[in-house]
C-alpha cells in the first residue's frame, strides 16, 4: 500500500509536469511544428482579443503555454484592420496592434487572415442583416453570428477563435463588414517555439511513460492485496460489520473511488492547463496538489478496504449471498428447500410411508371408480361393444374397488400401529423409560412394542441402581468430610498452640511448621470435597444473578495479585467482547475462575506466559485461559476433568486433583459450559455462558 500511494503521488506530480507545457492533449501525433506554431498564432490572436476587452476564454482549449508567450512578445506582431457599419451612420475602420511592430521579421513567418461578410445574406435598411435575432431561442441558426461571414487564411482560419461579438454587435448597434488580420513571428520567436515544443514533447513522452508504469505497479499492487487478504484467517470488528453491508455498495464505492482517481487526474491537467495560460494564480495551483498528494492515501486505503472484504467474501464462498441482487432470492430458494426439508423430516417414518401407500391406494381406487362409470355410461350409450362384456368389466372395477378398500383400510391401521411404535421409541430414547402404547394384541407391532416397554424398564431399573450407587457414594464423601472436620479442628487447635510455645526447639518448630502446612492443606481438600459433594448430589443451593464476566476476572486477577507475583508468570489479560454480562452464582463462579488461574499457575511451565482472554460469538460469553505446561501431558482431556487427577504423575506439585472438577460442576450448576482442549502442550480452558441483556429480562 506504501508503495501504491507513493507512485500515486509521483503519477500525479508526474501530470502536474506534463501540463506545464501548456499544451491540452496527450497525443503526440499532435505536437509536429506546424501546429506548435498555429497554437501559437491562435494564442497571440486571443492575447490581442484579450487587451480589445474581447477575449473568450472557452477557445482557449488548443493553446501553448503563458510563459512561452511571454518569451516572444518582442518577437511577435498581431496586426487587425476591421471595417465596421453602424447601423444608420457611415463605415468606420480601426486598427489595433498587440507586440513589437518595428522587431525583424526577415526569415520568419507571417500569416495572413481575411473576414468578409457573406454577400449573399440580405440586408435591411439600416444595415442590419434580415432574418437575424439572437433572442429567437427556436432557431439555433440566427444565434450563431459565423453563419453570416466567410473566414479565409493561408494554412487555417480564425473562426472557431474570433470573437462573435466584433461580428454582430446588438449592444452597440453595430456589424462587422470585413477585417484583415496579420500575424507575424521573428525567426528567433520560431526558434523558441521549436525549442519549447521539443521540450514539451519530451515532457509528454516522459510522462506517458511513467503513467504506464505507475499504472503497472497499481495493478501489481492490488494483486498482491488480493493474495495477502486470501491469506487472512481472522476478521477485526470493522471488518466483520463491513463484510454485513450489501457488496454492490461496496462494488459502487470502488468503482466511485476508481472514477474520482481518474477524476483528480483530469482535473490536475485541467488546472495546470489554466495555471500556464494565466487563469489561475501559482497558489491555488499549489493548494490543489497538496489536497491532491493528500487525498491519495486516502483513495487507496479505501480502495484496499473495498478489496479486503470482496477477497474475505470469495475465500468464505458468500459473495452472490452478500448482495441485494442475487442475495436474497438465493436466500429464500434456499429457505424454502431447508423448509420442505424440514416439513419431511418432521414426520416419521411410518408416517411417511404410510403417507405415499394411502395415496397410492387412493389414486388406484379413483382409476377403478372412473373405470366403472366409463363402462356404464358406455353401456347406456349405445355404443358397438358387447354389453355381456361391459356388465364383465363393471363387475370386475366394483370388486377390485372393494377389495383395494378392504386392503387400504387394513394398511392404514397397521401404518397407525407402526407409527405408534416408532413414537414408543423415540420417546424412550428422549429419556422417557416406561413409554407404553395402545396397540392391539392382534397388530402385528404388538409384540415389539413389548418388547420396547420391557428394555425401557429395565433401562429405568439399571438407572436407577446407578443413580442410588452414586447417591451413596456421595453421602459417603460428604458423611466422611463431615467427620474428619471435628477432629482435624481439634488437630489445628492444638498445632496452633504449640506454634505459640517459646521452649519449643529450633527443630521442634520447623516440625510445627511442617504440622501446620499440612493440616491446612488437609482442611482444603476436605472443604473441596464438601463443596464438590453438594456441588454433584443435586441438592446445591444456586443463587443465580445478573453478572459482568469481565469484572468478574478482574476483580479476581485482583485479589489473587500477590500469589501471581509471588509465582513468578506474567499474565495477560484481554477483553475482547462488548456484552460481558450473564446469569450465574457469583461466590461459586468467583471460585471456578480462581481454581483455573490456580490450575495455570501450578502446572505452567516457567518463563511462559499465561493468556486469559474474553471473547463473544453467537450471543455467547466466552472466558479462555491458556498455559504452556510444564509436564508431558499424556491423558485426555476426559481423564483430567476425573476427581483426584492430578497432571504430574508424579505427585510433587502442591494439588489435590479437585481443582477443575469443582470448576467443572460449579459452572454447570450455574448453567454454564466448561470443557477442555490440549493442544501439545498448551492446556486451554474455556468457560462459557449465554450473554444477558435487557432483551432477555
Amino acid at each position: 500500500m506504501i508503495a501504491m500511494t507513493l507512485s500515486g503521488i509521483y503519477g500525479l506530480n508526474m501530470i502536474h509536469n506534463m501540463a506545464l507545457t501548456g499544451d491540452n492533449s496527450f497525443s503526440l501525433d499532435e505536437q509536429d511544428q506546424s501546429d506548435y506554431i498555429k497554437n501559437t498564432q491562435m494564442s497571440l490572436f486571443d492575447k490581442w482579443a484579450d487587451q480589445e476587452g474581447d477575449k473568450v476564454y472557452y477557445t482557449q482549449a488548443n493553446h501553448v503555454s503563458e510563459s512561452l508567450l511571454n518569451k516572444i512578445k518582442k518577437e511577435s506582431f498581431v496586426k487587425v484592420t476591421m471595417k465596421v457599419k453602424p447601423y444608420d451612420k457611415k463605415m468606420v475602420t480601426t486598427t489595433s496592434t498587440y507586440g513589437t511592430e518595428n522587431a525583424n521579421y526577415t526569415g520568419g513567418r507571417i500569416e495572413h487572415f481575411h473576414i468578409e461578410r457573406d454577400k449573399t445574406e440580405k440586408l435591411n435598411k439600416d444595415g442590419s442583416f434580415k432574418g437575424w435575432d439572437p433572442y429567437d431561442e427556436y432557431d439555433e441558426y440566427n444565434a450563431d453570428q459565423t453563419e453570416y461571414y466567410e473566414f479565409y487564411g493561408d494554412n487555417y482560419t480564425l473562426q472557431d477563435i474570433f470573437p462573435e461579438q466584433l461580428l454582430i454587435n446588438d449592444e452597440k448597434n453595430q456589424r462587422l463588414e470585413n477585417a484583415d488580420i496579420e500575424i507575424s513571428l521573428t525567426k528567433k520567436a520560431l526558434t523558441e517555439i521549436e525549442n519549447f515544443r521539443k521540450g514539451s514533447t519530451k515532457q509528454i513522452t516522459t510522462g506517458i511513460k511513467t503513467i504506464i508504469v505507475v499504472s503497472i505497479i497499481e495493478v501489481i499492487g492490488t494483486i498482491l492485496l488480493c493474495i495477502l487478504f486470501a491469506l487472512q484467517e481472522k476478521r477485526t470488528r470493522f471488518f466483520r460489520g463491513l463484510d454485513r453491508l450489501w457488496w454492490e455498495i461496496i462494488l459502487v464505492t470502488a468503482t466511485t473511488l476508481l472514477g474520482l482517481a481518474i477524476a483528480l487526474c483530469f482535473a490536475i491537467w485541467e488546472y495546470t492547463i489554466e495555471y500556464t495560460q494565466g487563469g489561475i494564480t501559482g497558489s491555488t495551483i499549489e493548494m490543489i496538489m497538496t489536497l491532491s498528494y493528500i487525498s491519495v492515501p486516502f483513495f487507496i486505503m479505501a480502495f484496499a478496504v473495498c478489496i479486503q472484504t470482496t477477497v474475505w467474501r470469495i475465500r468464505q464462498k458468500n459473495l452472490l449471498d452478500s448482495t441485494f441482487c442475487l442475495g436474497y432470492i438465493r436466500k429464500w430458494s434456499r429457505q424454502a428447500k431447508t423448509r420442505r426439508k424440514l416439513e419431511d423430516e418432521a414426520m416419521s417414518f411410518a408416517q411417511k410411508h404410510a403417507r405415499d401407500r394411502i395415496r397410492q391406494y387412493r389414486v388406484l381406487r379413483y382409476i377403478l371408480t372412473v373405470g366403472t362409470l366409463a363402462c356404464i355410461i358406455m353401456g347406456m350409450s349405445g355404443m358397438n361393444i358387447p354389453s355381456p362384456l361391459l356388465f364383465i368389466a363393471a363387475v370386475i372395477f366394483v370388486f377390485l374397488i372393494r377389495y383395494f378398500s378392504r386392503y387400504s383400510d387394513k394398511y392404514a391401521k397397521e401404518q397407525r400401529d407402526l407409527n405408534m411404535l416408532v413414537d414408543q421409541i423415540e420417546r424412550i430414547s428422549n429419556g422417557e423409560l416406561t413409554a407404553t402404547t395402545d396397540i392391539s394384541q392382534e397388530s402385528a407391532y404388538y409384540e415389539y412394542s413389548q418388547k420396547l416397554t420391557n428394555i425401557g424398564q429395565g433401562m429405568e431399573k439399571a438407572l436407577e441402581t446407578q443413580m442410588k450407587g452414586e447417591r451413596m457414594k456421595i453421602d459417603l464423601i460428604t458423611n466422611v468430610s463431615h467427620d474428619l472436620k471435628t477432629p482435624l479442628t481439634s488437630i489445628i487447635g492444638y498445632v496452633d498452640l504449640l506454634s505459640r510455645d517459646q521452649t519449643l526447639s529450633a527443630e521442634s518448630r520447623d516440625y510445627v511448621t511442617i504440622l501446620i502446612n499440612k493440616t491446612e492443606r488437609l482442611k482444603s481438600i476436605i472443604s473441596d470435597l464438601f463443596e464438590l459433594a453438594k456441588a454433584t448430589s443435586g441438592d446445591a443451593k444456586v443463587d443465580l444473578e445478573e453478572m459482568d464476566m469481565k469484572r468478574l476476572v478482574e476483580q479476581t486477577l485482583g485479589d489473587m495479585a500477590d500469589q501471581i507475583e509471588e509465582s513468578g508468570f506474567a499474565i495477560r489479560y484481554q477483553c475482547e467482547a462488548t456484552h460481558t454480562r450473564f446469569i450465574g452464582d457469583s461466590s461459586r463462579m468467583y471460585r471456578v475462575v480462581q481454581n483455573v488461574i490456580e490450575n495455570a499457575l501450578k502446572y505452567s511451565l516457567k518463563g511462559t506466559r499465561i493468556f486469559l482472554r474474553i471473547t463473544e460469538a453467537d450471543q455467547n460469553i466466552k472466558l479462555e485461559v491458556i498455559n504452556t505446561a510444564s509436564y508431558e501431558m499424556n491423558f485426555t482431556e476426559e481423564e483430567i476433568m476425573e476427581r483426584f487427577a492430578r497432571a504430574e504423575k508424579s505427585r510433587t506439585s502442591e494439588g489435590n486433583g479437585l481443582g477443575l472438577s469443582i470448576a467443572d460442576s460449579f459452572t454447570k450448576n450455574c448453567g454454564g459450559e466448561f470443557s477442555i482442549r490440549i493442544d501439545g502442550d498448551q492446556f486451554l480452558v474455556t468457560i462459557q455462558f449465554k450473554q444477558y441483556s435487557e432483551v432477555n429480562k
